[in-house]
């Protein structure tokens, strides 16, 4: 197959390509953002927390290192989902079928046309792609693709445009 020839993806909006789209965006996020950072002043915090309530007895202290860690790692992340469903299950495109075509010019979704240029880059994740692109996340599992060779023309495409980042 040639490589001038247009890569079609071709996949539904589901509820499943969803929730692997929010951890793969959530994880991606989390490792590459200066947030991680906070998580870890809380860790600390909690520590000194604890050491302090032993030494002193103030359960109070310890009470609230605790619930700053559990907020920081299980709440935070529970509330962003419960949102993130919400705006699923409003959304125009739930349980759509989404196609693109990818050329050497861009991605053209629907009547949506995207040039490289404007692509930020294209992470690899389990399973998939996500390209970002100002602002926007597109999420593609590879079963999206008519096959193994095709995402390998697209992650071949995609980094002579120097946008794949493994």
């Amino acid at each position: 197959m040639s490589t001038s020839e247009p890569i079609m993806i071709s996949y539904v909006w589901d509820r499943d390509n969803f929730e692997k789209s929010f951890e793969s965006a959530y994880t991606y996020h989390y490792k590459n953002s200066a947030r991680r950072y906070i998580g870890w002043f809380f860790i600390a915090m909690a520590q000194f927390g604890v050491v302090a309530a032993l030494k002193k007895g103030q359960v109070g202290l310890l009470m609230l290192s605790t619930l700053l860690i559990l907020y920081w790692y299980v709440v935070k992340k529970w509330l962003l989902r419960q949102r993130a469903i919400r705006s699923f299950e409003e959304s125009p495109f739930k349980d759509k079928k989404i196609e693109m075509i990818v050329t050497g010019e861009g991605i053209t979704r629907g009547e949506e046309f995207i040039p490289w240029e404007e692509i930020d880059g294209i992470v690899p994740a389990d399973e998939a792609l996500v390209i970002y692109q100002q602002g926007k996340e597109y999420y593609i599992p590879l079963r999206a693709f008519a096959g193994p060779e095709e995402v390998s023309r697209f992650k071949s495409l995609a980094k002579s445009k120097g946008k794949l980042y493994v």
